[in-house]
């Protein structure tokens, strides 16, 4: 990650607080339309350069996000001067912990950062969207874990998260189970292709990586293995289509 992206983007929320303050002391409204629409934009992008350089877990990105999309966030919920300074302080945070990283792990040799399990983006969209009916939090929370697994190359743990995710969504489809949404739901042929594949290799990898007893000789599941990204990537579409 290029830290001078982030650089730009904290100087852009100072300049924020240096009109807000200016605007307050004229006895003006805080933040104009446009300055509140960039504040949430900036909060974002900081949050997702945190996350590509420290991963999907860490301790700055997701207060940003929480204080970037505050319920019911627009004209009757603007952001304060707290939030903007909270925003500058966990945005400078986050950079020093960049560099601190980048300082005690060595580059690595080909030089290419490895990509996320689950897309940041698709969990922007989760977040943003509108359940209604359907509290998202915990299913958030096992994409953004099985990004971390996936980071660290925790592959059993993968392997469990992914089939935990399979088995979490069916309601939103208004169906019991995974193998209904694999066999019967009307998503199209190469949907339902996947999801099968979802159904019955996942299923078969997850089951032998956690019911699999002690032996006097093992070998250990590589990343190929537990790629089921390209499938979790189409349900998790489909998720967010019939969301919103």
């Amino acid at each position: 990650m290029d830290e001078s992206e982030l650089c730009k983007i904290i100087d852009d929320l100072r300049g924020l607080e240096q009109r807000f303050s200016a605007s307050v002391g004229n006895g003006e409204p805080a933040l104009s339309s446009v300055d509140r629409v960039n504040y949430k934009r900036l909060v974002l992008e900081a949050k997702g350069l945190i996350d590509e350089g420290l991963g999907a877990l860490n301790d700055f990105a997701m207060p940003l996000f929480r204080i970037a999309l505050p319920p019911n966030f627009g004209v009757l919920s603007r952001p304060s001067l707290e939030d903007i300074l909270e925003a500058i302080a966990l945005a400078e945070g986050g950079l020093n912990q960049l560099r601190r990283k980048n300082n005690r792990t060595p580059a690595r040799s080909a030089g290419i950062q490895k990509s996320s399990y689950v897309s940041p983006t698709r969990i922007i969209q989760l977040r943003s969207g509108k359940a209604r009916q359907w509290d998202l939090q915990r299913l958030i929370r096992m994409l953004e874990e099985l990004n971390y697994a996936h980071e660290y190359e925790a592959h059993i743990t993968t392997a469990m998260l992914v089939r935990a995710i399979t088995d979490h969504v069916p309601p939103i489809f208004g169906i019991k189970s995974f193998s209904e949404v694999a066999n019967n739901y009307p998503g199209g042929k190469s949907f339902g292709e996947q999801m099968k594949h979802l159904d019955s290799s996942l299923r078969r990898v997850a089951d032998g990586l956690l019911h699999q007893q002690v032996r006097r000789s093992e070998a250990l599941p590589q990343g190929q293995q537990v790629d089921f990204r390209a499938a979790l990537d189409s349900l998790l579409s489909e998720v967010i289509r019939v969301l919103e």
